[in-house]
């Protein structure tokens, strides 16, 4: 959890620049203004657990990775849009309200129990490992990874490669018991 200060330094610049951040967006990310919105409170979210972002006057560091990350995830949800990739939502128990006439696809009972099966696995890798494979599930990148974990690049790249061996390790021997 960020700071008080630091909870109150990123809502100043929230207040003084989420305007001026939409409108780059939407210049170089999107045109769609829902999609600029979303892209910016995605960056603005990560900002608060992005602890390492200096938000030190002049902001032009933080301002900068916002932007970036912002105009990144544009185009990741404008990618998305364009082939009919509906987000699937964070409570995946109530699919039927979020269902639409559409043809959009949502993922049936088959997936979401194949995903809880596997989130089962992610819990008994060890948590080292464990922390650097959620951290990228989570969108991180290498160089974050390792700021945020106080790692190097190649450790970074070992804890993941462990992380993922361990869990085709796991998922091979769950396929092997069930059969």
């Amino acid at each position: 959890m960020p700071s008080t200060d630091r909870l109150q330094q990123i809502a100043a610049m929230y207040a003084t620049h989420n305007a001026q951040l939409q409108r780059v967006v939407r210049a170089r990310g999107t045109k769609s203004d829902a999609i600029a919105e979303d892209a910016c409170s995605h960056a603005w979210t990560q900002l608060l657990t992005h602890d390492y972002v200096n938000l030190g006057p002049p902001h032009w560091g933080a301002l900068a990775w916002l932007t970036q990350t912002a105009i990144h995830n544009a185009w990741k949800l404008d990618n998305n849009e364009r082939r009919g990739h509906d987000v699937v939502p964070a409570d995946t128990d109530d699919l039927a309200q979020h269902a639409d006439g559409g043809g959009h696809l949502h993922p049936g009972a088959d997936q979401i129990a194949e995903h809880r099966a596997r989130l089962k696995l992610v819990e008994q890798i060890p948590e080292r490992p464990r922390r650097f494979l959620l951290r990228l599930a989570l969108g991180y990148t290498y160089d974050e990874i390792g700021a945020a974990e106080g790692a190097s690049y190649s450790t970074v790249n070992k804890q993941l490669a462990r992380a993922k061996r361990l869990l085709r390790d796991l998922e091979h021997a769950q396929n092997a018991g069930g059969e």
